[in-house]
């Protein structure tokens, strides 16, 4: 990865401020030139489904969406395109609908002549789509598809200004194409190559409308490639407006979660000017907790809270910078909690005199003093007025409190140079994710061998607030690998404090407590029951810790998206699937009802 691409896909890393891009119409309403952050979701019914369709796309309006999709595999559906407009519009529903258009370029063509924007993929849109076989491409002949799929494209691009109609060029990991594929791999590099190419496309033919957007499921995937293309946009000048999506997210915690951390993380470096939840259920309740992202965000103005920052310390583009571990807890990050409990790490104590734990314990400086032989147990002391309250000596291990500010005192440097402290941050703005970033800085110049236990208070009491919260903030800070360990404080008593927190280090990839799932939300292209699927799914599987298994709709994204799953569904007809190991279908047709059974013995017979 090119070093100049790493300080330069935002404004600042420390300070929250947007990013100004382009502006695009879609029907009468504007995306981007920091007009509001907008908001979609997409039908879950076939098209053909006329009655079906209009009555779920009201409801996606009705929940608070500017714009509803749906997917539109084959000609015919076009008709059904033009009868749902002309329904809704009758019933004064007047806000846009999009296309969502895979391999057939008659499609798109038919469809922008209908509907205010077209969603096309640069994998499977003209290029043929990557079959995970070796495929060498000269020099020549990568220019001479390119060519084709610049010649081919022409006819879209003089209806789209004919009509006024808007483009996404939406690049997924999964479905990218054996032309990509054959240069960049299934990458981060893949994914905005592929973009960048259609871009020049329909620059070079002074076409503009466009919206880009770099969908996976896989939030550091996700997150790096939205902040790559923002690089290379950067670095042409050219910023078009980019749609965020964690695609195939999931449901329940997982998929809030996943959409809040990575949906969340690029907001807050002002990327994003429209964005989708992909839930796997109903498709208003995506607008639900869009809802609740957006609020964090729809009055957010920048405000100078820390020096900003021009050059990164840290990789945005990869997981391998990373604070080191604390040599006597088993998992390289750390979680700290009064909770004792299979995933707690360290338990925090003030009252050692009755604890009965083999884990270790962090406890008051008076509380160790007493006991402090004993070299399970450490103390914990801030940083305050300028100093330490009590010396540190050498011969023991101490976890030192303090803020971003802190780090550069002269009075704490002694303190820094030292081998036995692990510092725990703690927070003094509404910007922590900035304040973690600019202590992060500091920090590397000084002692990059030090752990660093960030210690945060939540405040959200609902459980959705709470997802957008720690997804968010800690979330994103744990996703550029900026500490060692976390120590959460919870308010609600409602909510398991320890299951969240693991929750939350699985859907970043930093730890796993249970079998990962991923899911697609449905569309129009499925044709069985994927949302009762999945729950079936979750409740047989999740106890594999380890495992990744996923459901999916469809052939569309379906085998590339799981590439990286042990196994899967995809579905291959009305109430049937293909059961997957890895990229393979080893089971095909199988009746819904009998999936989760089949995928049981499977199982077992690997074991």
């Amino acid at each position: 990865m090119d070093k100049k691409y790493c300080n330069k896909y935002c404004i600042d890393t420390h300070n929250y401020e947007r990013i100004p891009t382009r502006a695009v119409k879609v029907g009468d309403i504007t995306i981007g030139a920091l007009n509001p952050i907008r908001l979609q979701s997409m039908t879950n019914v076939p098209a053909s489904d006329i009655q079906r369709s209009v009555a779920q796309a009201k409801a996606i309006f009705d929940a608070g969406a500017d714009f509803v999709r749906i997917a539109t595999p084959r000609v015919m559906e076009v008709e059904c395109l033009k009868e749902i407009k002309r329904l809704l519009h009758a019933d004064g529903y007047k806000k846009p609908l999009i296309a969502d258009i895979h391999f057939n370029p008659v499609i798109a063509e038919e469809a922008a002549r209908i509907v205010e924007k077209v969603r096309i993929n640069p994998g499977n849109y003209i290029d043929k789509r990557a079959n995970f076989e070796k495929i060498e491409f000269t020099d020549s002949e990568y220019k001479l598809e390119l060519e084709k799929i610049h010649e081919r494209i022409l006819p879209l691009i003089k209806i789209c200004k004919e009509y006024g109609t808007a483009i996404r060029i939406g690049s997924n990991h999964g479905s990218l194409s054996d032309r990509i594929m054959s240069r960049y791999g299934n990458t981060v590099e893949g994914m905005v190559e592929a973009a960048m190419e259609f871009i020049d496309i329909f620059v070079a033919e002074n076409f503009y409308n466009l919206v880009i957007s770099m969908k996976a499921s896989d939030v550091r995937i996700m997150t790096q490639a939205t902040r790559l293309l923002n690089a290379k946009m950067f670095d042409r000048a050219l910023l078009l407006p980019q749609h965020l999506g964690v695609t195939e997210a999931g449901a329940d915690i997982d998929g809030r979660l996943k959409s809040a951390l990575g949906i969340g993380a690029l907001l807050s470096d002002g990327i994003g000017d429209t964005f989708r939840v992909s839930l796997t259920e109903s498709p208003e309740n995506e607008i639900h907790f869009s809802k609740i992202i957006l609020d964090k965000f729809k009055d957010k103005k920048f405000v100078y809270q820390l020096p900003t920052q021009t050059h990164n310390t840290y990789n945005p583009y990869t997981c391998n910078d990373i604070y080191p571990s604390l040599d006597f807890v088993s998992n390289k990050f750390s979680l700290i909690s009064e909770i004792d409990s299979d995933n707690t790490d360290i338990i925090y104590a003030e009252n050692i005199d009755n604890l009965s734990t083999t884990k270790p314990i962090l406890t008051t400086y008076s509380s160790w003093k007493s006991v402090k032989r004993n070299k399970n147990i450490f103390p914990y002391i801030e940083f305050t007025k300028n100093k330490l309250p009590y010396a540190i000596d050498d011969r023991y291990y101490y976890f030192v409190g303090l803020n971003c500010y802190d780090v550069n005192k002269s009075e704490i440097k002694p303190i820094l140079e030292k081998n036995n402290i692990c510092l725990v941050l703690n927070y003094c703005s509404d910007n922590p994710l900035g304040e973690t970033r600019y202590f992060y800085n500091s920090l590397k110049k000084i002692n990059p061998d030090i752990p660093v236990i960030v210690k945060y208070s939540a405040q959200s009491l609902n459980f959705d607030e709470l997802s957008v919260e720690l997804g968010l903030f800690p979330g994103v800070a744990l996703l550029d690998n900026l500490a060692s360990g976390l120590w959460l404080d919870i308010p609600s008593k409602e909510i398991n404090k320890i299951e969240i927190q693991t929750d939350l280090l699985q859907a970043i990839g930093l730890r796993y407590s249970k079998a990962e799932f991923i899911s697609c939300p449905g569309c129009g292209r499925t044709n069985y029951d994927l949302e009762n699927l999945m729950k079936e799914a979750k409740s047989a599987f999740s106890h594999l810790k380890g495992l990744k298994i996923a459901v999916m709709g469809c052939i569309v994204n379906g085998p590339g998206e799981m590439a990286d799953a042990d196994y899967g569904f995809v579905g291959s007809g009305k109430g049937k699937v293909h059961i997957f190991k890895g990229k393979n279908a080893i089971i095909k047709n199988v009746a819904q009802e009998n999936a989760v059974e089949e995928l049981k013995k499977v199982i077992s017979c690997q074991k």
